[in-house]
């Protein structure tokens, strides 16, 4: 979701990093980089390895009220090119399942807030699943709500744990770079693309 169909990355890390520092701190922009893509559990474990005397949860806490103040304020939208795309799918017939690391509650107000949460037939939440991406389950648990087999599943990425994520569930994935270049590992097993609309010939050949 975020940074492959919502514009909210460059939104949350900046809301993030003014929150820490407001309380005093300054985090690294490579530690914060490192989360994206993975849960909020996960987020918050390398954050206390990397600062263990922060207060994440205050933190955090913050971060949410000032990203929740962008996004009813709009200043939170989709992706270019990404409702376009998933009307696309949609009027090919393909089944459209979610698979994102942010939690249920906010997910769900954000993906309504701009316009998506009426092409998505079925979801998966941070909190949907024990092991967050890179881990497989997510996605083979999207594809399971989807009743689709994960190998006839194709993945769309814009970070390393999601694609590793969804290669690992056996699918096929397109990486879309938004924040994080392409590292090689998923680089030499993924389609490369500069923009989400560039599925739509894939999917239709």
């Amino acid at each position: 979701m975020d940074g492959t169909l919502v514009d909210s990355e460059r939104a949350m890390l900046e809301v993030w990093d003014r929150s820490a520092r407001e309380m005093g701190y300054a985090f690294s922009r490579e530690i914060m980089m490192s989360t994206i893509g993975v849960t909020y559990a996960d987020t918050i474990r390398i954050m206390r390895e990397a600062y263990p005397d922060a207060p994440h949860d205050e933190i955090r806490s913050e971060t949410s009220a000032k990203f929740r103040a962008m996004r009813e304020g709009g200043l939170i939208e989709a992706r270019p090119g990404a409702l376009e795309t998933l009307g696309a799918v949609r009027g090919m017939g393909l089944k459209i399942g979610l698979c994102t690391s942010t939690r249920m509650s906010s997910a769900k107000v954000t993906l309504e807030s701009v316009g998506i949460i009426g092409f998505i037939d079925a979801a998966v939440f941070g909190d949907d699943v024990e092991r967050g991406k890179p881990d497989p389950e997510p996605y083979l648990l999207a594809a399971s709500r989807l009743g689709a087999d994960p190998r006839e599943c194709f993945a769309v990425e814009d970070s390393p744990s999601g694609a590793r994520s969804a290669l690992s569930a056996g699918m096929t994935v397109a990486f879309v770079p938004d924040m994080i270049p392409v590292p090689d590992d998923v680089a030499e097993r993924a389609t490369l693309l500069e923009s989400i609309t560039q599925i739509i010939p894939l999917l239709q050949r």
